[in-house]
C-alpha cells in the first residue's frame, strides 16, 4: 500500500481487502494514514464505529477503525472532530469502546477543537455512560489542562460540571460497581482528574459559576440520603457523614482520596474555599451577598453537613446575616436532644465568631437556658464546652454559676470535630496506674475493687480528662489485667470463682473476662494440675439460678456509654465454650466427670434454653450476622453453621455432644444404648421447641453422635429432625444441609430410614434462597455423599435405587459428582483416596466403568465438561491409550470444551506419541471447535499457544499417519484464529 500519495485504490478493492478477515482489516487500518481519512469516511468504510456494541456492559479494544482515528487525530484534528460529532452515543447505538477511544482522542486535541467536543461530552454525559467501567479520569485531567492553558474557562467549567455529575438515589441503590455502590459520583477517582484544583484556580470573572457548580453537587450528595421523620433536626439523613471535618478550618487537599466519602470531603472543601473567595471581601455589598445566598445556599436541601456549611457562610458576613445568626444560635433549644446541633466543631466555632453580635438580653437568655438545660440532663461536658466558647461574654455571676454547674471553664477552648485527631498505633487499654499493690491483694478484695473503684462508670469519670487515646484507662484495661492475674494465680482465683457473679454490683464485662480466661486456659491446656473446680460450678450454677428467677435482659443499645463492653449474651457464650472445653479432649474430662455430671448437665440444660439464636436473627432485615452490610446488593444472612457456633444454644449443643461421649464412658460396655433417659428427654425438648435453622443444622450435623448410641431412638425422631410439614421446610433444609456436611458412615448410609432421607434429598427442586447463605451447597453435598459411597461401598453401584434416582434427570449436581471423583481420585492428592486406589483394584475399575457408563448413557455437555479432572496421567490411574480415547469421546460430547484443561495440557504430548489419531481429534476439538470457533458462553479464544500443544502438534506433523490432517488443522488455526497461532507455522 503506497501511503505517500493520495489513495489510488478503488473503494471496492478496499472493501474486499478489509472484508477478508480480521487480520487483513487490522493490517489495512494500521498502514493507512491521514490522507485516506476523507475517502474512508465519505464511503462508509468507517461505519463500524456507528454500530452498537454487542454487549454495551463490556469494553474491548478490537476495532481497527477506532485505532486509525486515534492515530490520525493529531494530523487532522478538525476532520476527526467533525466525524466524532456525528457519532451518537444514545442507548440504541451506545458502544463503550467508541466513547473510550474518543475520550483518548479528546485528550490530545488542540483547545479550539476540544471545546467543540466538550459540548457533546456534556450533552451526552459521557461520564455517566462510562461509569460502569471505573474510568480513572486521566483523559479528563488532560482535557482540563488543555482548556485551562488556553484560558477557555467556559469550556472548562462545562466539563467540570459533567465530571461532578451526581447519581440518582435509584442508581446508587442499584449500583454494583465493584462494591462501591455508595459512590455519589459517576467517576470513582475524581482526584485523578484534578477537577477540584482547576475549579479553585479559575479566574474571578468565572468564580460565581464555579461556586454554583460545586455547591449544587454538594447539595446533590445530600439528596441521596433518606428523608427523616418530622421530629428530627434535619430533613435528610445524609449518606456521606463528614465527622472529621470542621468547615471553619477545612482546606482543600488536606487528605488522600481513598473512598467516595473522601471525594465528598474534598468537594466540601472546594465549596467552602469558593464561598470565602466569592463573598469574604464583599460583605459591604449586602445586595450581592444576599443574592449569592438566596440563589445558591438558601435553596440547598437541609442536612447536617449543609447546615454546618451554612453556619460558616453566615460567619463570613455577620452584619448581613444578623437574623439568621440569632436563629441558628437559639436553634439548640428547639429539640428534645441537641446532639445533632452540638456534635462536631461548627456550632461552637460559630458561637466564638458570632455570639458578640447578639443583643445583651439574648446573650443573658442564652446562657441561662444552657445552664438550665445542660444541668437537668447528663450533658455536663457539653455545657462546659459551649459556655467555654462564649466565656469572654459571660458576666461574673454567670461564670460563677457555670463553673458551679459544669466545673472550670476553658478560656482557650478549641472545638473538636466528632471524629478527632487521627492516631497511629495500637490501642492498648490500661488498668488504673499505681494499683500494682491492689492487684496483689486477696481475690475477695480485688473483686470489691471491681464493684467500686474500677466500675466502667467510675473509671470514665476519674480518668476522662487525662485520657491517652492509645492508652485509655478503662474497664477493658482492668479486664486484661484481671486475666493476667488469673493466669498467674489460678488456684486462688478458681477457688473464689463464685465471687465473679454479682448481678447488681459487678459489671458483666468482668464476669465475662473471668469465664473467658478460664476457657482460654483450658483450651490451651495451661490449667495447673490438681485444681478443684467446685467454685466454677458454683459460679455457673449461680448464673443459672439467677436467670430462673429473672431472665437476663438483652444488651441495651448504648450500654450506658460502654456499648463495646461484654454483656450477659457474651457471658453465656463464654459459659457454653467453657463447659464444652472442660468436657472435651483426652480420655478424661478436666473436671472429674462422674462427680460433676449433674452440674455439667444442669448448665447445658439451662444454656440450651437460652434465647440465642432467635428466628429473627435469620431474617435479613434483622439478622445479627450477614455476609455484607445490610442493604448492600448481594448481602445474605450468614450460613446456619456460622450462626450456630456463634450463638449460645449452638455452642451448648456442641457441649451436649461432648457430654454424651463422657456419659457413655460411665455406662457398662455391654449396654447397647449409650444415652441416658434425661439426655434423650432434653434432646427431645430442645428439638420440639426449636425454630431456627442454626440449631436444626446442628441436629442434622451431629446426628451420627446420637445414632450410634441409640439407633432405634434416633430413627423414631427422624420425622422431627427432618420435618415434612411445608411450613417447616426451611428447618428441614437446614437439618439436611447439616447432615450432608458431616462424614459419611456406611451403616447409616444403608439404613433404610436414612436411605429415604437421601431419596427425599434427591427429589428436591428450587431450594435456593438468595437472602441466605449455605454452609455447603445442597446439590454439591449430596453429590459428595453419593460419590464417596460409589467409590468406597461395594454395594452402592449402578443398579442401586439411589444411584438410579440421582442420575435420572440432568442437573448440575451430577457434574459435581463427576468433578469430585476426578479431583479426589484422579488428579488430587487425597491420602484416603490414594490409599483406596492402592489397596482396592475395584476402585480403579469403578472409575473406568463409570466413565464408560456416562459416555453411553448421557449426551448433555454440561456433565462432560467436568471430566477435565479425569484427564491425568500422573497417578497412572488410567492407561495412556485408554485415557486418550476417553478424552476424545468426552470432547466430542462437549464440542471441545473442558472446565479444567490443565491435565489435558500435561497429557497431550503423551497422547500424541501413544494415540496420535485420538490426539489429533482432541487438538482439533479443543483448540479449534472449543476455542476459535466457539464465541459464546464459557468457550473462548486461547490467549496464547502453550508449548505442550506446540510440541504435540509437532509430533503429529512428523507422523505420516496424521501429517496431512495436522497441516489442515494448523492452517485452520492460523487462518481463523489469527496471530495467537502464528507460532504454529514454524512446524510446517
Amino acid at each position: 500500500m503506497n501511503t505517500n500519495d493520495k489513495p489510488k485504490i478503488s473503494v471496492a478493492k478496499i472493501r474486499e481487502l478489509i472484508g477478508l478477515n480480521f487480520d487483513s482489516r487490522q493490517y489495512f487500518f494500521a498502514k493507512a494514514d491521514e490522507k485516506w481519512l476523507s475517502l474512508l469516511w465519505e464511503n462508509g468504510l468507517l461505519d463500524e464505529i456507528k454500530k452498537k456494541a454487542p454487549d454495551p456492559t463490556k469494553q474491548s479494544y478490537r476495532t481497527p477503525e477506532l485505532q486509525y482515528l486515534a492515530k490520525v487525530a493529531e494530523k487532522d484534528p478538525t476532520k476527526v472532530v467533525d466525524i466524532m460529532l456525528q457519532i451518537s452515543s444514545k442507548p440504541e447505538v451506545f458502544n463503550p469502546e467508541v466513547v473510550d477511544r474518543f475520550l483518548w482522542i479528546c485528550s490530545k486535541l488542540p483547545a479550539e477543537q476540544l471545546a467543540r467536543m466538550v459540548k457533546k461530552i456534556h450533552e451526552e454525559n459521557w461520564v455517566k455512560l462510562m461509569s460502569i467501567f471505573n474510568d480513572p479520569g486521566f483523559e479528563y485531567e488532560k482535557m482540563l489542562t488543555i482548556l485551562f492553558g488556553a484560558k477557555d474557562y467556559d469550556s472548562l467549567l462545562l466539563l467540570a460540571e459533567t465530571i461532578l455529575s451526581i447519581r440518582t438515589k435509584e442508581e446508587v441503590e442499584k449500583s454494583n460497581n465493584r462494591g462501591r455502590s455508595d459512590n455519589p459520583f459517576y467517576m470513582d477517582t475524581l482526584s485523578y482528574t484534578k477537577v477540584f484544583e482547576y475549579l479553585l484556580a479559575i479566574d474571578e470573572a468565572h468564580l460565581e459559576r464555579a461556586f454554583a457548580i460545586t455547591v449544587k453537587a454538594l447539595g446533590g450528595t445530600t439528596l441521596l440520603g433518606h428523608e427523616n421523620e418530622e421530629d428530627r433536626v434535619f430533613h435528610f439523613d445524609e449518606t456521606y457523614h463528614l465527622f472529621d471535618v470542621d468547615f471553619f478550618t477545612l482546606k482543600p487537599g488536606q487528605g488522600e482520596h481513598y473512598s467516595p466519602r473522601d471525594e465528598v470531603r474534598e468537594l466540601a472543601a472546594v465549596v467552602k474555599a469558593s464561598i470565602e473567595k466569592l463573598i469574604g471581601n464583599k460583605c459591604g455589598d449586602q445586595d450581592f451577598v444576599r443574592r449569592i445566598y438566596d440563589q445558591y445556599i438558601k435553596i440547598l436541601p437541609e442536612s447536617r453537613t449543609i447546615w454546618r456549611f451554612q453556619l460558616y457562610a453566615y460567619s463570613l458576613c455577620p452584619e448581613v446575616f444578623k437574623a439568621e445568626i440569632r436563629e441558628q444560635i437559639f436553634r439548640i433549644f428547639q429539640y428534645k436532644t441537641p446532639g445533632d446541633i452540638i456534635s462536631g466543631a461548627e456550632y461552637e466555632r460559630f458561637l466564638q465568631v458570632t455570639f458578640g453580635m447578639l443583643v445583651d438580653a439574648d446573650k443573658r437568655a442564652y446562657v441561662a437556658k444552657i445552664i438550665e438545660w445542660f444541668t437537668k440532663e447528663d450533658w455536663e461536658p457539653s455545657g462546659r464546652d459551649i459556655l467555654s466558647s462564649v466565656a469572654a461574654f459571660l458576666t461574673a455571676d454567670e461564670k460563677l454559676l457555670a463553673e458551679k454547674s459544669f466545673g472550670p471553664l476553658k478560656p482557650d477552648y478549641v472545638p473538636q470535630t466528632t471524629i478527632g485527631q487521627m492516631y497511629s498505633g495500637t490501642v492498648l487499654p490500661q488498668a488504673p496506674p499505681n494499683t500494682d499493690e491492689d492487684w496483689k491483694k486477696p481475690v475477695p478484695e480485688i473483686v470489691e475493687f471491681l464493684k467500686t473503684d474500677w466500675t466502667p462508670k467510675a473509671l470514665k469519670k476519674k480518668y476522662k480528662e487525662e485520657e491517652d487515646f492509645l492508652r485509655p484507662i478503662d474497664a477493658e484495661g482492668v479486664a486484661e489485667r484481671l486475666k493476667s492475674e488469673i493466669a498467674s494465680r489460678q488456684k486462688e482465683f478458681i477457688e473464689h470463682a463464685s465471687l465473679f457473679f454479682d448481678r447488681d454490683k459487678l459489671d458483666p464485662h468482668y464476669t465475662y473476662a473471668f469465664i473467658q480466661k478460664l476457657y482460654d486456659l483450658v483450651r490451651e491446656k495451661k490449667i495447673t494440675a490438681g485444681i478443684n473446680f467446685v467454685g466454677v460450678f458454683v459460679l455457673l450454677g449461680a448464673i443459672t439460678e439467677s436467670a430462673n428467677k429473672k431472665p437476663f435482659e438483652e444488651k441495651p443499645a448504648d450500654r450506658n456509654g460502654w456499648g463495646w463492653l461484654a454483656y450477659w449474651d457474651a457471658v453465656h457464650n463464654a459459659m457454653a465454650d467453657l463447659v464444652k472445653e472442660m468436657l472435651g479432649g483426652g480420655d478424661e474430662s478436666l473436671a472429674e466427670f462422674k462427680a460433676n455430671r449433674d452440674a455439667f448437665f444442669g448448665v447445658i440444660t439451662y444454656l440450651l434454653g437460652y434465647n440465642d439464636p432467635a428466628p429473627e436473627d435469620e431474617v435479613l432485615e434483622t439478622a445479627k450476622s450477614t455476609t455484607g452490610m445490610k442493604g448492600d446488593k448481594g448481602a445474605m444472612v450468614s450460613d446456619p453453621f456460622t450462626m450456630a457456633i456463634n450463638s449460645v444454644r449452638g455452642r451448648a449443643f456442641q457441649a451436649l455432644i461432648n457430654f454424651t461421649y463422657r456419659d457413655a464412658q460411665l455406662m457398662p460396655k455391654d449396654q447397647p444404648a449409650k444415652l441416658a433417659p434425661e439426655v434423650k428427654k432434653l434432646y427431645e425438648e430442645v428439638l420440639g421447641r426449636e425454630k431456627t435453622r442454626a440449631l436444626f443444622f446442628m441436629f442434622g450435623h451431629y446426628m451420627p453422635s446420637f445414632y450410634f448410641r441409640d439407633k432405634e431412638w434416633v430413627r423414631g425422631l427422624l420425622a422431627q429432625i427432618f420435618p415434612t410439614d411445608p411450613a417447616k421446610e426451611y428447618l428441614y433444609l437446614a437439618a439436611w444441609e447439616g447432615y450432608l456436611s458431616g462424614n459419611l458412615y456406611e451403616e447409616m448410609f444403608f439404613d433404610p430410614d436414612i436411605q429415604k432421607l437421601y431419596e427425599r434429598g434427591i427429589a428436591l427442586k428450587d431450594i435456593d434462597d438468595p437472602s441466605r447463605k449455605h454452609f455447603k451447597d445442597l446439590d454439591e453435598s449430596i453429590a459428595v455423599h453419593l460419590g464417596l459411597a460409589f467409590m468406597y461401598y461395594k454395594d452402592f453401584g449402578f443398579d442401586h435405587p439411589l444411584f438410579k434416582a440421582f442420575w435420572a434427570n440432568p442437573s448440575e449436581r451430577q457434574g459435581e459428582f463427576v468433578s469430585l471423583l476426578g479431583r479426589m481420585f484422579v488428579s488430587g492428592d487425597n491420602a484416603n483416596a490414594n490409599e483406596l486406589l492402592k489397596k482396592e483394584l475395584r476402585a480403579k475399575e469403578r472409575l473406568k466403568e463409570f466413565w464408560d457408563w456416562a459416555l453411553a448413557q448421557y449426551q448433555y455437555p454440561n456433565l462432560f465438561v467436568e471430566f477435565g479432572f479425569w484427564i491425568n496421567l500422573e497417578k497412572e490411574v488410567f492407561e495412556i491409550t485408554w485415557l486418550a480415547e476417553h478424552a476424545r469421546k468426552t470432547l466430542e460430547k462437549t464440542s471441545g470444551f473442558l472446565d479444567w484443561d490443565y491435565g489435558l495440557l500435561r497429557s497431550i504430548i503423551s497422547f500424541a506419541n501413544a494415540a496420535p489419531k485420538d490426539a489429533l481429534t482432541i487438538a482439533r476439538l479443543h483448540l479449534l471447535e472449543g476455542g476459535v470457533r466457539a464465541k459464546q458462553g464459557r468457550r473462548h479464544m486461547p490467549l496464547h499457544i502453550d508449548n505442550e500443544w506446540f510440541d504435540a502438534l509437532k509430533v503429529l506433523y512428523s507422523n505420516p499417519a496424521t501429517k496431512k490432517d495436522t497441516y489442515t488443522l494448523i492452517d485452520d488455526l492460523v487462518r481463523e484464529g489469527g496471530s495467537v497461532f502464528w507460532k504454529l507455522k514454524e512446524i510446517l
